[in-house]
């Protein structure tokens, strides 16, 4: 299969360039000017639209197996496409857990069958060196590392334990992404809001007060320095846990971190505006903290915008009962119009969006032939709108969770083609083709 796209505003090496890009068995084998490109089985006329790197997010929950009713490998890869996303590395945290070399390859199985995107797997930081070296061999791209687990018994909390499983990771060069809050306190706190029958937003935010991710961040920053891995701190929500962040790598620990667009884009505010629907960990922060994350993002001391997409059922995200709401928001399809609208307003480049999006999350997560518009990479594009106004509907999204705080916001910029391996997968609101997307998985460090 090749095919040939002409006519097309390119962002090579931060320049955009009017020419084209041919692709042949999954690679992009030539950019040139639209007149040097080689025949094509099939052309795409890019005229009015930009080319970028096929989009890469690294923190999604797809869910399937038992917890499919939220949102199965085909929705969810659905979901991704429409958003201009070509790849998408899973969490572990479904049900069952990705807890074993066993389970890891069972799930790879099942997606295998249905994905429309690449997906790579993280799996449950374990505490064998056993168990981590056959997950690693059975292809998983990382590990998690929930601090925000609310056992006070759970093995990391022993210090000297969670720092041997950092050392077996840092020795197979893979990166470990943590979810960065002190776990018992939240639960201790939020056992006595329940024993006084507090259950309101006010007392969701308290136990996960702003302090309890700078603990968190300063402890596994502290640890990895000690033994020189790789860690990967997820959907930062504070200045001042990502001034810890910054604290450390001045200290040299390798240590990477992410925002979402909703703790960039929207405040504490609107969580008693849109109640359950604006209910994520951590939660919405402060005006401040908001402004400070996206002018990090925006200035490239942020190294990954994710998603962090957590469908859920409707149900799960209504009633009166905090504690008795799931946490989380759909994210996929949002992400980049959300980017794109800020492009529009000249608060961001195109070029840091790829950065954030592409090139960044394939250099963390070792995606070696992905992130970049490049001859010898994988025939991973999106054609880019510039000009498309559109406005948040999640009654219209592909994921299983039509529900979404950012509803109604209005943008400006879409991706109209996703391009995966060669395959036009989805064009202007419709998935083209199916089950085009593979199973990416990680490297041993010999």
């Amino acid at each position: 299969m090749s095919l040939g796209i002409t006519d097309v505003k390119l962002l090579v090496g931060g320049r955009l360039l009017e020419g084209g890009i041919a692709i042949e068995n999954g690679k992009i084998t030539r950019i040139a000017k639209t007149a040097l490109l080689p025949k094509s089985e099939r052309r795409v006329d890019g005229k009015g639209l930009v080319a970028i790197p096929g989009l890469i997010d690294a923190h999604v929950h797809l869910r399937d197996m038992e917890l499919a009713y939220k949102e199965d490998f085909s929705s969810g890869t659905m979901a991704a496409a429409a958003g201009g996303f070509t790849t998408v590395l899973d969490m572990p945290n479904t049900k069952p857990p990705t807890d074993s070399r066993e389970r890891v390859i069972e799930k790879m199985a099942k997606a295998r069958k249905s994905v429309h995107v690449s997906v790579g797997f993280y799996a449950a930081l374990a505490e064998s060196p056993v168990e981590i070296r056959g997950m690693m061999n059975a292809g998983v791209i990382g590990f998690k590392l929930y601090m925000n687990d609310p056992s006070p018994n759970a093995w990391h909390n022993d210090h000297r334990r969670l720092l041997s499983s950092l050392e077996e990771c840092g020795s197979l060069g893979v990166p470990v992404a943590v979810h960065a809050e002190n776990g018992p306190a939240i639960a201790k706190i939020q056992a006595e809001c329940q024993s006084a029958g507090r259950r309101g937003m006010r007392d969701f935010l308290r136990a996960h007060a702003p302090e309890l991710e700078l603990d968190a961040i300063r402890t596994i920053s502290e640890l990895a320095h000690r033994v020189r891995s790789r860690v990967h701190l997820c959907h930062v929500s504070t200045y001042r846990g990502l001034n810890e962040i910054f604290a450390a790598r001045r200290r040299g620990t390798a240590v990477t971190c992410e925002a979402t667009p909703h703790h960039m884009l929207l405040k504490q505010a609107e969580m008693n505006r849109r109640k359950g629907i604006a209910l994520m960990v951590p939660p919405l922060r402060s005006p401040e903290d908001a402004g400070v994350l996206w002018n990090s993002a925006a200035g490239g001391r942020i190294d990954v915008v994710a998603s962090d997409h957590a469908p859920h059922a409707i149900e799960e995200k209504t009633g009166e009962d905090v504690w008795a709401l799931k946490p989380g928001i759909p994210g996929l399809e949002t992400t980049l119009p959300l980017l794109l609208a800020k492009m529009h307003h000249k608060e961001i480049t195109l070029s840091r969006i790829v950065r954030l999006l592409a090139e960044n999350p394939a250099r963390i997560f070792g995606l070696e032939t992905k992130g970049r518009l490049s001859e010898g990479m994988d025939g991973d594009v999106v054609l880019v709108d510039p000009k498309k106004q559109s406005k948040v509907d999640s009654s219209q999204f592909y994921s299983k969770a039509r529900f979404s705080p950012f509803d109604g916001t209005r943008c400006v910029g879409r991706p109209v083609l996703t391009i995966v391996s060669g395959h036009i997968v989805y064009e202007r609101g419709e998935i083209i083709e199916e089950k085009q997307g593979e199973i990416v998985t990680g490297r041993v460090r010999s």
